[in-house]
């Protein structure tokens, strides 16, 4: 009897059933079946709510149940949409996330908490509520704003390195040097007008004619022959004006998360209005050029010589700021 007592003991400590120990789920969409999903965000919306469950496992002892990425994109397929956004090829689990059975069993018999009632208890620091339930991450809470200082966009870039999927894993050798990579979001983006984007209107394409002009400024004031990266999710026909650019090319890695880790090693980064390429310039820490009312947030961590603005015309001390840069590189 006393062994069998203490084997209990043991298979419940080894195996992540402690009764003691908090979980951390980041959930995805409203309608989450634990295997796939219905629905939800999209990547760059997706990421905010697993990079604070990222950060809740690593500043507070809890251990992450793996989440659900895997997608039934209803919208896309009734539309028919190209990009079905599956996001089946984004991530593999390396780091020992729950999952499966154990996953399963957990969300369904533990305690949940939810974020909002988590913060409550880590305001006070009465950590003892939390033992052994789950807290529940879910939604983009204020986007960077919780996520800001404390090497959390080096910690988080290399945390999203090493579960990248081995197909995505090509991104991480892409060596720009002292190229230029530009977003231009499309896609589902509605065409708005200046005035709108100006707004800080979200989810609006930014004019084409836009890029076009930045990239000519500073191909003023750069090394000739300093090489520009597009990745986009417009046809080329969209892109022509920007494709027919000297040393331009057209770029992509095949999925949005190998797209984003690509652009991350750029030395200047023309931004689209989107949460992915915020997500870009996070991760990056690059100088970022946006159209006026679509930088949202300055998202570079302090101590650096870069910056981030918005222009439609580049500031001359900026410029000056650019060719001092590639002088001393």
């Amino acid at each position: 009897m006393l062994f069998m007592a203490k084997r209990n003991l043991l298979i419940q400590k080894n195996s992540g059933w402690n009764k003691d120990m908090k979980y951390v789920y980041p959930k995805l969409s409203d309608i989450d079946l634990g295997v796939t999903r219905i629905g939800g965000l999209g990547l760059g919306n997706m990421l905010f709510t697993y990079a604070r469950a990222l950060l809740c496992v690593r500043d507070h002892g809890a251990e992450l149940i793996w989440p659900t990425w895997n997608s039934i994109p209803v919208g896309q397929i009734l539309r028919r949409e190209e990009n079905k956004r599956f996001y089946r090829d984004l991530f593999v689990n390396r780091k020992e996330g729950i999952a499966g059975w154990k996953k399963a069993w957990l969300l369904m018999t533990r305690k949940k908490m939810s974020e909002a009632e988590w913060k409550t208890v880590s305001d006070k620091q009465d950590y003892a509520v939390s033992e052994g339930k789950v807290i529940v991450f879910s939604g983009m809470e204020d986007e960077f704003v919780p996520l800001m200082g404390k090497g959390n966009s080096d910690f988080l870039y290399r945390h999203f390195q090493s579960v990248l999927q081995d197909k995505n894993k090509e991104a991480l050798l892409f060596e720009p040097g002292n190229g230029i990579c530009v977003h231009v979001r499309l896609g589902d983006f509605t065409r708005g007008t200046q005035q709108e984007l100006k707004a800080g209107i979200s989810n609006m394409s930014i004019p084409i004619f836009w890029y076009v002009s930045i990239i000519k400024q500073l191909q003023k004031v750069l090394p000739e022959k300093t090489p520009v990266y597009i990745f986009s999710d417009g046809t080329n026909e969209e892109l022509a004006e920007l494709l027919e650019l000297p040393y331009t090319e057209r770029k992509t890695y095949g999925t949005a998360v190998a797209d984003i880790m690509a652009m991350t090693k750029a030395k200047i980064f023309i931004a689209s209005g989107s949460t992915f390429s915020r997500w870009v310039r996070f991760l990056g820490q690059m100088t970022t050029i946006a159209y006026p009312g679509q930088l949202k947030q300055q998202l570079l961590e302090e101590g650096t010589d870069n910056f981030e603005i918005e222009a439609e015309v580049i500031p001359m001390d900026y410029l000056e700021r650019l060719k001092k840069l590639y002088v001393n590189r």
